[in-house]
């Protein structure tokens, strides 16, 4: 409809124009701003839908950004809350394996010691036997040389000199 409307009034601006040689400024001027005012008639309705809806787009893809944005947010803030969580529960391991390292380590030297102990104690008990191989081997054997030699008869108290001479 709007374009029937216009086409009618280009009709006469077009036959107007086309006169016969010579052509006016004015004349012309008025013939553009005819031209230019029933563009506008024709075109504005659908310059100003398409603009709207462009403009109904634009802000309602701002307002899926911001609930992106958001969203993110929220996201962000739920994971900072399980890393500190998950932090917090690495320092309660780390704790607890410390501790249970220490109570570990002291079992380990409380064994050790012991161990240490009775090593010590078997070193004595075989230096005691030794000490006693050693004690009747030379008894034994200042005893066979005493008793073999003739003077056992005769003085008592020379067997008594070589005894301390081989304690000694």
């Amino acid at each position: 409809m709007r374009l029937l409307i216009g086409l009618t009034l280009l009709l006469p601006i077009a036959a107007f124009g086309a006169g016969g040689g010579e052509t006016d400024l004015f004349w012309r001027s008025i013939n553009f701003l005819i031209f230019a005012a029933l563009v506008y008639w024709l075109f504005s309705g659908f310059v100003k839908k398409f603009l709207g809806e462009r403009s109904q787009g634009i802000a309602q893809a701002f307002e899926r950004a911001q609930d992106k944005a958001k969203e993110a947010r929220s996201a962000k803030e739920k994971a900072k809350g399980a890393f500190d969580g998950a932090r917090s529960q690495a320092d309660g391991i780390i704790k607890a394996a410390k501790s249970e390292g220490e109570a570990l380590a002291a079992r380990i030297a409380d064994r050790a010691e012991d161990e240490i102990k009775v090593l010590h104690k078997l070193k004595e008990e075989q230096m005691t036997v030794a000490e006693n191989k050693m004690t009747r081997a030379v008894v034994s054997q200042t005893l066979g040389e005493i008793l073999s030699s003739e003077d056992i008869l005769n003085n008592q108290d020379a067997i008594v000199e070589k005894l301390k001479r081989q304690v000694a």
